[in-house]
């Protein structure tokens, strides 16, 4: 069984130790993929309210629509863009055998990433100022 305490400390003194690309790409992809996890399960717990009554699907609805909830959509999609390009990434590297130019790889999904942000900031920011 791991020890938890112990798993933590490892990957701070990993990342402390080993600040590189892949380092830095292996925690993002996995706190994203937390995240996702989360959001995921908060999602069902709404949706799931539908099944009961039409009123207790607008009640529970409710409790989400506030800005609080509006401003963290925002980091719902930066954590799909990121884990997705990050994913697309590691599978075209392993599929097509591209590991030796992970590094580049790595560069062209924060450029691609960087520019899916821009977008998202003009597209939904003036809807979380304005509520």
């Amino acid at each position: 069984m791991r020890d938890d305490k112990n798993f933590v400390s490892n990957l701070i003194n990993e990342t402390r130790l080993n600040p590189n690309i892949g380092t830095w790409s292996y925690l993002l992809h996995r706190i994203t993929g937390i995240g996702l996890a989360v959001y995921l399960l908060m999602h069902t717990w709404v949706l799931s309210s539908a099944r009961t009554s039409p009123e207790a699907f607008t009640e529970r609805l409710g409790t989400v629509q506030s800005p609080l909830f509006h401003f963290l959509e925002f980091f719902l999609s930066v954590a799909v863009f990121w884990h997705l390009l990050n994913g697309i990434r590691i599978t075209v590297a392993d599929f097509f055998s591209w590991t030796r130019i992970q590094k580049p790889l790595f560069w062209i999904v924060v450029v691609l990433f960087l520019l899916m942000m821009v977008w998202n900031v003009i597209a939904v920011w003036p809807k979380i100022l304005g509520h």
